[in-house]
């Protein structure tokens, strides 16, 4: 939120199309070198976590595999970069960022998040944002300094994985080759991969298509749009992110009916803001991109509004597919879901941005979310009333947020004010205010609770 507005004023949609499209074929690579590991590892760890030797032997035939995995992925991609005639100008860039992909790779955050050791991941990345803004504002002075902005995040993701492989002496102890079984992870790996490609492929593939159908400038005007939907979507999402190993743990050790309530309260909280931040983000779009892209990036306030759905899809699906299908062992399900929304999104791209310009992406990638939950929501189906998706509390969300959405309708016509922050900062209070008070008036229950232990405080 700090590096994003001064970048793509000082970069343009040219230059910001460029690093984004690179960064988009990077992430492929990324991808299949990782084999789906990253959520796999999150597992395997939260399993074996009270283990020493068990843990120490699981991150050992993990990283044998990402050992190979790598190896082979940088022989196709320097391959790849030096023979496809459309990469040409582009190469000095892939060159740049070549690194991310051993960096993300072997930067095992997936045994940190399994181990559930949430405060060293935030120091350290809080740690390392404030090295990027520094340097974003200290090195990014004009449109041609885009090589520099590749070079920035490249450096700071090879600090982060230094400190994650030091530290990881800590937790872990050395494993002879011949006492590991790396056979028994390639099954659940290979069905896991499958589900990380199609997700991949409807979140990286319409930035490449928008580069290779129409051009940089496009790329840019549309990336804006999803980044900050993404950065909504990345907030709301966090929570899945902590809670997958504890779930994991609670289904071993403690059975399914604590299993089913921490996933009630993970999806209560959810929908907390998940509804409001949907509704929010329509009626305060311009704003947000006046404030974080200027008057160049106009064209992305539509592409913000179209794209808005997904704030509700994506963090839907997360509970549906990583939080109750996956720790179920029902990942195939997962996979057959995701894969059906890819094949979708793919579809829709290829005729809609052909059609209608970078857009027509948005339509596509909408529509497969919405199919793609449709399908986990079905698979899930005996499961969704434990969790409680479709409760009173859940109405009572939806009416609240209704009421807030109302209450900013005549700000326009009332209120006019010529800074954009300031309109901004109004908005997001007055939202606020009726919201959290329509609440606490029809004692929604997750809100209700905050406030009767505030109150005890």
């Amino acid at each position: 939120m700090i590096i994003f507005p001064y970048t793509s004023r000082i970069l343009g949609p040219d230059s910001i199309g460029k690093v984004e499209f690179v960064n988009s074929i990077v992430s492929y690579f990324v991808l299949f070198t990782a084999l789906g590991i990253p959520v796999y590892g999150v597992r395997e760890i939260a399993r074996t976590r009270d283990s020493h030797n068990e843990r120490s032997k699981t991150v050992a035939e993990l990283s044998s595999v990402l050992f190979l995995t790598v190896l082979v992925g940088y022989i196709v991609y320097f391959a790849v970069v030096f023979t496809v005639p459309s990469f040409k100008d582009y190469r000095i860039l892939f060159l740049i960022v070549c690194p991310s992909i051993v960096l993300s790779d072997f930067s095992y955050e997936w045994f940190y998040t399994g181990i559930e050791d949430q405060l060293y991941i935030t120091k350290l990345y809080i740690f390392t944002k404030v090295i990027q803004i520094i340097c974003v504002f200290l090195l990014i002075k004009s449109k041609s300094d885009y090589f520099i902005y590749a070079a920035i995040t490249v450096g700071l993701n090879s600090i982060s994985t230094v400190f994650n492989i030091v530290r990881l002496r800590k937790y872990i102890a050395f494993v002879p080759l011949k006492l590991l079984d790396v056979k028994k992870h390639l099954k659940p790996i290979a069905v896991i991969f499958a589900s990380i490609v199609a997700i991949s492929i409807y979140t990286s593939i319409d930035v490449t298509m928008i580069g290779i159908f129409i051009d940089d400038r496009a790329v840019g005007l549309y990336t804006t749009a999803n980044k900050i939907i993404r950065i909504v979507i990345m907030l709301l999402t966090s929570l899945g992110t902590v809670i997958v190993p504890k779930l994991e743990n609670v289904l071993k050790n403690n059975g399914e009916e604590e299993f089913f309530r921490l996933l009630r309260k993970s999806f209560e909280f959810t929908s907390l803001f998940m509804i409001p931040a949907f509704l929010g983000i329509i009626m305060t779009s311009k704003e947000v991109i006046m404030l974080f892209g200027g008057v160049q990036y106009e064209q992305s306030i539509l592409s913000v509004k179209l794209l808005s759905p997904i704030i509700i899809l994506v963090p839907m699906a997360n509970i549906v597919g990583l939080q109750i299908l996956f720790p179920l062992r029902k990942e195939y399900l997962y996979t057959v879901s995701v894969t059906f929304a890819a094949v979708i999104n793919i579809v829709f791209n290829w005729i809609m941005i052909q059609k209608i310009g970078f857009n027509g992406a948005i339509i596509g990638t909408c529509i497969a979310e919405c199919l793609g939950l449709s399908m986990q929501i079905f698979f899930a189906r005996k499961y969704i009333s434990r969790v409680g998706i479709f409760s009173t509390n859940t109405l009572k969300v939806l009416v609240s947020a209704v009421v807030m959405f109302a209450s900013l309708l005549p700000f326009e016509t009332l209120i006019n004010i010529n800074s954009i922050a300031l309109s901004l900062l109004l908005k997001i209070l007055i939202a606020c205010f009726v919201y959290a008070v329509s609440l606490l008036v029809i004692k929604e229950r997750v809100s209700y609770s905050i406030l009767k232990r505030f109150i005890r405080f």
